[in-house]
């Protein structure tokens, strides 16, 4: 329990009468409960963190450019302590959107965030604008789904610049009750596995299938990898599809169609007993007679779990069904 909760906790026994915080006695013959062998309450599963980005703040002119960058640092630090927010790194945001030439400020349209969303493993995007207003200044930040293109606007105002940490901590703590509460909102429903196993079947034409191959090299940055989870992901979905999948490794059973690539895992942010995992998959798609290239594709996904491992292994697999939805239809071909 956080010290606001604590806090509100504390303040609303306060403001209840004894007599009311007191159970009353049981009543004559009463029978009273067993609760030495009672059932223990469900556990509840802790809710996953949103992968969260900051954006760089504008600024109404230039003189305000550097409170505005400022504010962005110091808003991405404020909104790693909360257990809503799993943040992605605003470096690694923005070495991103720099190589794919797309601007780490400014309006950001509904298909440019499902394309960052999809770059940085962001579900949440929080862009922001500093201005003057009078003898005051105004921060201004919009929470964006990069899954629904949902938005959700929050403002602070300051009397002065001097009072820049206390307005973003003001506005952090409004983006974390965005997050907290609209988490239905921002988040695109999932479908379960088998929902999405008869989405997929859709996609497969009646008939012979192509044989196929998958090798896919995985590495994580910070442990020894021990299996291809990306591999592994894509090549039981095609064999659940009705695909004849043959070992990569027998040369002598040809293929075909042949998926390569490889794949990269690691450790994000720590959120109590929760970690985050970043995984990146790059593949291609060739005929193997002809060795003719029919696609190349990349995927980059983030997941919470409880260990390292796991949310690493887990990010993977998130991107290994992301690509399947884009590669399925191009095997049949």
């Amino acid at each position: 329990m956080n010290i606001r909760s604590t806090l509100s906790l504390l303040i609303g026994l306060a403001a209840t009468p004894l007599a009311a915080q007191t159970p009353p006695p049981p009543a004559a013959n009463a029978p009273v409960a067993a609760t030495a062998n009672a059932a223990p309450a469900p556990a509840t599963d802790p809710v996953e963190p949103l992968a969260t980005a900051v954006l760089d703040f504008q600024s109404s002119d230039d003189t305000l450019e550097k409170q505005g960058a400022d504010a962005a640092t110091l808003l991405e630090a404020d909104l790693s302590s909360s257990e809503h927010a799993n943040m992605v790194e605003r470096q690694e945001v923005n070495k991103i959107l720099s190589e794919q030439e797309l601007g780490a400020s400014g309006v950001v349209s509904s298909d440019s965030a499902a394309k960052i969303g999809s770059l940085t493993g962001a579900q949440v995007l929080v862009t922001g604008r500093l201005f003057a207003v009078g003898n005051q200044f105004v921060l201004v930040a919009k929470v964006m789904s990069t899954e629904t293109s949902r938005v959700y606007g929050v403002t602070t105002t300051l009397a002065s610049l001097g009072n820049l940490p206390q307005g973003v901590q003001d506005l952090s703590g409004k983006i974390d009750g965005v997050l907290g509460s609209h988490r239905d909102v921002l988040v695109a429903k999932q479908e379960t596995p088998d929902q999405r196993l008869q989405r997929l079947r859709g996609l497969v034409p009646h008939g012979a299938l192509p044989v196929v191959s998958v090798k896919i090299d995985e590495k994580d940055y910070t442990q020894e990898t021990i299996d291809p989870a990306a591999q592994t992901e894509i090549t039981l979905l095609l064999q659940q599809l009705g695909f004849q999948v043959v070992d990569p490794d027998q040369t002598h059973k040809a293929a075909d169609i042949v998926i390569t690539g490889q794949a990269f895992s690691e450790v994000g942010a720590f959120h109590g007993n929760l970690v985050s995992g970043r995984g990146r998959i790059e593949i291609k798609i060739v005929r193997g007679t002809t060795q003719e290239l029919i696609a190349a594709d990349r995927e980059t996904q983030i997941a919470v779990a409880v260990g390292a491992r796991t949310a690493g292994k887990d990010a993977l697999q998130k991107a290994a069904d992301k690509l399947m939805d884009r590669i399925l239809p191009k095997l049949t071909k």
